[in-house]
Parts: structure tokens; sequence; C-alpha cells
């Protein structure tokens, strides 16, 4: 099962007292995974019932301060909590930096083992995997390097009892052996697969989007995902101001879930202008119904997809569909609404 949590929904580096900056956290069976740290993560993580000495790893979209003034304070308290388990964490080149100069500037040392891996700009696939979960990522288009992240819980086919009874088997200690190595020798000398004898079983997945503009590899990475949770800095009426500033709107967000067939959005990243984020919702919604905003401190269930309810295929060639490479801006005129240019700049 997938439990997830978001810690921080708001815009730009300085909390409010209603949202606070974005962090996301993630369990899959026994593993904890934390996505961005803003400032105030651990308060957050406190309220939201998550010790920080369960973290396994710490995935960061990108280096602005919004994404990442938390870190440092949670590595400091994980020093003081005196632990020992090894720490994965992921993010854009300069992460290490950014880490090993912090941390000597205010003298605390790590005494547990730090794995970093910077990823390089442009960089997408497969990251970690693990027996329950594989995680990977795609490059967003933002004014830094900047990336996604999908992670994927990993279910072992269900037999199927009628195909065992059609080979004349019955479940036991040889449908173990199949169900971990793919494949049994039968006492008949017959090499028997688990394709054979079982079904797929849904493989909940959710990704994440940090700071970004409505983009291709955005939709390549939610491909058929059960939960996008997608940034929708501003609403329509501030859309040029999202596109000089490499942010996407409510709509280009639910865009992004439209093209890429995705179960259900969540909107987070919201903009501190807005005292409320119910119009953004209800324009996302007009192109994507299926679209909620992100609640702080809400833990929530991932609802398994069903592969035999819908076909699971690949994406179309976007380059018929939409007129233009796959790794450029989308445009959402006609799509949903509204136009887009790229330009680099950071609100």
């Amino acid at each position: 099962m997938i439990r997830f949590c978001l810690l921080g929904t708001a815009a730009g580096g300085a909390p409010t007292l209603r949202r606070s900056p974005a962090a996301l956290v993630v369990q899959i069976e026994g593993t904890v995974f934390l996505f961005d740290c803003g400032e105030g993560t651990q308060r957050q993580l406190i309220r939201a019932g998550i010790s920080r000495s369960r973290i396994a790893l710490i995935a960061l979209t990108h280096l602005h301060g919004d994404h990442v003034f938390g870190l440092a304070p949670l590595l400091a308290s994980m020093v003081s909590d005196r632990r020992q388990a090894p720490l994965c964490l992921i993010g854009p080149r300069g992460l290490a930096d950014l880490i090993s100069h912090t941390l000597r500037l205010v003298d605390v040392q790590v005494p547990f083992e730090l794995h970093i891996r910077e990823l390089e700009p442009g960089y997408r696939g497969e990251l970690l995997g693990a027996e329950h979960w594989q995680l990977s990522c795609a490059p967003l288009q933002h004014s830094v390097p900047c990336f996604g992240f999908r992670l994927q819980r990993r279910r072992l086919p269900a037999i199927d009892p009628e195909r065992l009874a059609a080979l004349g088997l019955s479940p036991g200690k040889l449908i173990g052996e199949l169900k971990q190595r793919g494949w049994v020798q039968l006492p008949s000398g017959e090499r028997l697969l688990l394709d054979q004898v079982s079904v797929p079983r849904p493989q909940p997945t959710l990704v994440y989007c940090g700071d970004t503009r409505p983009c291709w590899e955005a939709v390549e990475l939610a491909d058929r995902a059960d939960l996008l949770i997608h940034e929708a800095t501003f609403a329509s009426a501030h859309a040029e101001l999202a596109r000089q500033s490499y942010h996407a709107t409510a709509v280009e967000a639910a865009t992004v879930a439209r093209l890429a067939r995705v179960r259900r959005l969540l909107l987070t990243h919201i903009s501190t202008r807005y005292p409320t984020a119910e119009p953004l919702l209800a324009e996302a919604r007009q192109c994507f119904p299926a679209t909620e905003l992100g609640r702080e401190l809400q833990w929530e269930t991932l609802t398994d997809s069903n592969p035999l309810e819908d076909e699971r295929q690949s994406l179309s060639n976007p380059d018929t569909e939409r007129g233009q490479p796959i790794a450029g801006p989308i445009s959402v005129q006609g799509a949903c609404q509204g136009t887009d240019q790229t330009r680099s700049a950071h609100p």
C-alpha cells in the first residue's frame, strides 16, 4: 500500500499560517520517502506522526530555497538523535556541496552514511528499486535543473487457481518458489514460467512534479499514474507571470494530467497571493474533473488501479497529436486554454 501526506503546499520561501513550504512524505510498506524539504519540514513531520529516524530516502526536485531550506536542520536533528542507519539523498548537481558546506559552517558532523546521488541535467530513468518499490525520474522545465519523480509500488502477479488446475498443479512449495524466481522446474522436468499461471495485479503509482512549466517530460513521467501531484502556482489570470517564472497555472497542471491520462490530480505549490485556492481548483476541474486541492497533514491511501479496466498502452505520438517536439513545452490552447512560451525567471 502507498500512503502519502503533503507536508507543505505553498509556493515561495516564506510559510504562512495556512500553508507551509514544499514537502511530501510517502510510505510504502516499511519504507519512508521524503520529497522536497522546505522550511519547517521537521515540525510538519511531527504533526504528521512520522519520526525523522524512519526516513530512508530524501529526493529533492531542485535546489531553490523553498524546497531545501529544511534539509540542513533535519540532518542536524538526525545527528542529535544519534542516527546510525544510512540515508540516501537524491537531487540535482550541487546537492553534495549544499549539504557539506552548510553543515560545515554550522559545525555539524554527520556520523552516519550519506549516500548522495546527484542527477545530471536532462537525466531520466530508474533511480533505485527494492522488493516493494521502484523510483524513477525525468527532467522538468524550470529556471534551474529540476526533476519530477515517479514512485511505483511493486506487486507480484497473482496466481490463478484455474490455470494451476489446468496443469494439474495445486498451491504449495513450488508456487512460492515460482513467485520469487519467476520460474520453477516441475517434477516432470518441465520448466514452468510465472506468466503461464498468473494474472497481473495493480502497480499503484504516484508522480510528484515540483516547480515546472507544463511539458511533455511531465506527461511521459505521469503516464497512466494513479496520482499526479503537480505544482499549480498561479491562476489563469496570472498566466503570463507563470510563463515568466517557469511555473504552471492550475489549468496547465490539469492539462498535463489529462494528456497523461492519470486517475487523479492534486494541486500543490499555490502562490501565497491567493487567500483561497478554490478558484484555481474550479479552473482546473473544467479541464480535468478528477482534480483536488492538496491538503496539508492529511494522510491518504492510494487506491489501486485495475489494469483490466483500461488499456495500459504507451502515449500516442505527441509530434502528431500536438504538432511540436515531445521535448518542448505543452501548448494548452485548444486542449484547455492559455498559451505557452518559455523564459528564464523565478518569482
